[in-house]
């Protein structure tokens, strides 16, 4: 233990021998910071009045053992022409000042020139009391010593990848520069927007994560490998480096933009709760664009089909009976408007001609001829009965009613979807519109090439999703599996996941930071658009029989279905698998249904 008799204090000082008084806090006499007994060396003693002499009622006096040792008297390299001499701002009736070279508070004690107007800090004066070797660090983010600069600049941090102003480290080196802040950020830190692990902090992307590319789980922006960042290996969450300690991630706009309550949410619970929105869709474009919707009439002529339809409901006589003369439950009725499901509840009504097996949804047969669309202008209403023409909203080919003009093609769902929705994906509203400069889809990972198709986004945020895969249901079922899938929009979802995910279907490693349907109990996978390979022919009702054509003649009449099965097209000679083709069982016949019309 040693001694020291300071010129700001009349009694001896000793070193680290009094301690602290327990649940106070202790800071420096001189430069007003704490002081950690545990870390800090430091000099204490009893406290001077302000007339000089010791007080009675003190609890001590302490001072750094660094700052004890400031001289009296220091130069500053940006004035070498005035010396300046250790002040105290009480005797000088100022209890804070601005440090004339960083620009940082100073209390307690600073450096001033008598009758000069300027000031230096004390954390100042002991960085240039340093020697270079003293203000030189290693840090474990870059391979060369780094060198504090203690006056503050504006300059693009390599840690954080912002321009904040702040004192640096900097690499006289390769010119690497990182903010003081960062260079001494924590190797892990708890996230409040993850809260079920510890984050860790990154210098660059792990080179096992660069098969893909990642966004940021707080702000959806993109993820530079090159810079600082904080994740979780098991449950791959990434977020920028300064992201991960923001203290909000929704933005002050962010409710405000969302529309609330009056927006409709996505994604639907199953399949059938899908479907009951797009016919509340169409049914609610239906009303806003059709003046003359009035009750349903027992029988009508729709110019879809050449018989005449009757009206039906569950429990009505139809073409489809049991033995007990009623609508049997498990038979699946497509609508031949929107080629969805017709589903059937007590109050449910459609249309129906009884020879043809053609259904209608009321909504469907009540759709307006033509409308005013809020992107592609004025659509008219079409169908194409046997031929497949894709829809510039879901990608997906159609045979049900269309609407059309000159430059683009919808099915009626995609044209009566919303302007903005809400989804559970996305922390703001999406809002639709056509395909922006950034075409990537952020829930299938595909390109989007056509710039005529009609996506939802958030420009803000950089974040496109396809119309189909807005459209996909939080949980499916899979002959595969026999428990639910359920729909993974984020990583996290699956927690303590930390090895790959491998689509069951076509084998091929999922992306992580994309959309994909997995079971928690078999660990299954799949890619969203391998749940089911045959989606973008979802959309075609097939079944219709007796089509001939002119121009490619068969004995028989042909039946449409989507072929399951390795076959070759009689017309083309390409493999037909997967793709709408006629067929003619008893010859084994099967054409392209294009090939065979066109």
């Amino acid at each position: 233990m040693g001694e020291l008799k300071h010129f700001f204090h009349e009694h001896e000082l000793i070193l680290n021998e009094v301690e602290p008084v327990v649940g106070k806090n202790v800071e420096c006499a001189m430069c007003r910071q704490p002081i950690n007994k545990h870390i800090d060396a430091f000099y204490s003693g009893n406290t001077f009045a302000t007339d000089g002499t010791s007080s009675s009622n003190s609890v001590g006096f302490f001072m750094h053992k660094t700052c004890c040792e400031l001289p009296t008297t220091f130069t500053h390299p940006m004035i070498p022409q005035h010396p300046l001499k250790l002040l105290e701002y009480r005797r000088k009736k100022v209890q804070f000042s601005l440090c004339n070279v960083c620009d940082g508070g100073s209390q307690g004690f600073y450096y001033g020139a008598d009758n000069k107007n300027f000031s230096v800090c004390l954390k100042c004066v002991k960085y240039e009391l340093k020697s270079l070797e003293q203000r030189t660090r290693w840090h474990p983010g870059h391979n060369h010593p780094l060198t504090l600069v203690q006056s503050p600049a504006l300059f693009l941090c390599h840690a954080c990848n912002t321009t904040a102003t702040d004192l640096s480290y900097i690499c006289t080196i390769c010119s690497f520069y990182i903010h003081k802040s960062c260079a001494n950020a924590p190797v892990t830190y708890q996230c409040k927007f993850h809260n079920q692990h510890t984050l860790i902090l990154a210098y660059s992307l792990p080179l096992e994560y660069r098969d893909f590319f990642w966004f940021c789980n707080i702000c959806s922006k993109t993820i530079n490998p090159i810079y600082w960042i904080y994740y979780c290996a098991n449950c791959r969450f990434f977020a920028h480096f300064k992201c991960a300690s923001s203290s909000e991630m929704l933005r002050d706009d962010d409710e405000a933009d969302s529309g609330g309550s009056n927006l409709m949410h996505f994604p639907a619970h199953d399949e059938a709760s899908l479907h009951e929105m797009m016919q509340q869709c169409i049914t609610k474009t239906a009303l806003l664009h059709n003046s003359a919707i009035v009750e349903p009439s027992p029988y009508i002529n729709h110019w879809t089909h050449e018989h005449q339809l009757a009206l039906r409901n569950k429990n009505a006589e139809a073409s489809i009976l049991d033995l007990n003369g009623k609508l049997e439950d498990t038979e699946l009725l497509i609508c031949d408007g929107c080629t969805k499901p017709i589903i059937l509840v007590d109050d449910d009504v459609f249309y129906e001609c009884n020879s043809c097996k053609f259904f209608l949804h009321r909504s469907c047969a009540q759709f307006p001829e033509s409308f005013e669309h809020h992107l592609a202008g004025r659509l008219f209403i079409s169908r194409i009965k046997f031929a497949t023409l894709s829809c510039k909203g879901c990608g997906i080919s159609h045979n049900g009613i269309l609407m059309w003009n000159e430059t683009i093609w919808l099915d009626i769902v995609c044209a009566s979807l919303p302007a903005k929705i809400k989804h559970e994906g996305h922390r703001h509203a999406l809002d639709q519109l056509k395909s922006p400069d950034v075409n990537y889809c952020r829930a299938c990972c595909d390109i989007v090439r056509d710039k005529e198709a009609i996506m939802y986004g958030c420009e803000k945020c950089g974040f496109f999703i396809h119309l189909r895969c807005a459209l996909r249901p939080h949980v499916v079922k899979h002959r595969w599996d026999s428990h639910p899938l359920y729909l993974i929009l984020f990583p996290k979802d699956v927690s303590d996941h930390p090895h790959d995910y491998d689509c069951e279907f076509c084998s091929q490693q999922i992306y992580p930071g994309g959309w994909f349907y997995h079971c928690n109990t078999c660990d299954l996978s799949f890619h969203v658009h391998c749940i089911d390979p045959f989606i973008f022919y979802s959309n075609m009702k097939f079944g219709a029989t007796n089509i001939y054509s002119r121009s490619h003649a068969h004995q028989h009449g042909l039946t449409s279905v989507l072929n399951k099965k390795k076959r070759q097209c009689q017309i083309c000679w390409k493999d037909a698998f997967g793709d709408p083709v006629l067929e003619c069982s008893p010859c084994k016949y099967i054409v392209h249904i294009n090939c065979f019309l066109f």
